[in-house]
């Protein structure tokens, strides 16, 4: 293990995103001379296509912000998962039933501390989704935790499904109750 005494000096922030607005950017650059076809290539070897290394550069960016924004609420955290950073990767072994449980544990955590802190002025923000719409973000925060909803049913119908739990006990999920 690492101590602090042993770890470099980070670098400053506004440096770290200088830096990497200039990768980013010959990046930007480079893609703009590609068609879609090269676009969806990965390499020969097999892999992510350029698209989704691109698109994993904008999740885990997006994701590391949000984490900034949950240690701004919740300063008694001190841990993340690494889906938490943008980093769960294909080949990656899958969880145990014990990190899914603990992950979810810090999602309801994440959730109880940050959408609470949303500024008044912030949710008043016009925000605009390709393909979804325009609106502010109060208007979208239910429509994103209602999407985030969905899924319990879909985890349940495919425990279901594959036989792990019984209908009784997904409907005692479903409505609140214990079976």
């Amino acid at each position: 293990m690492t101590t602090t005494d042993e770890r470099p000096a980070p670098t400053p922030p506004a440096a770290a995103a200088a830096a990497i607005d200039a990768e980013l950017g010959r990046l930007q650059e480079l893609l703009g001379e590609l068609s879609d076809v090269d676009l969806h290539r990965a390499h020969r070897d097999g892999g992510w296509t350029v698209a989704q290394v691109v698109s994993h550069i904008n999740v885990c960016t997006l994701v590391w912000l949000g984490d900034v924004a949950r240690l701004r609420a919740d300063p008694e955290l001190r841990f993340f998962f690494r889906e938490e950073v943008g980093h769960d990767l294909t080949g990656y072994p899958p969880p145990s039933v014990e990190l899914a449980v603990a992950q979810l544990a810090s999602t309801r955590r994440s959730l109880r501390t940050a959408l609470p802190a949303i500024e008044p002025e912030l949710l008043e923000r016009v925000v605009e989704i390709p393909d979804l719409g325009t609106l502010t973000l109060g208007e979208w925060t239910p429509l994103i935790t209602g999407h985030l909803s969905s899924h319990v049913p879909q985890a349940l119908t495919i425990l279901v499904d594959r036989g792990a739990v019984s209908q009784e006990r997904a409907d005692a999920v479903t409505s609140g109750g214990a079976a």
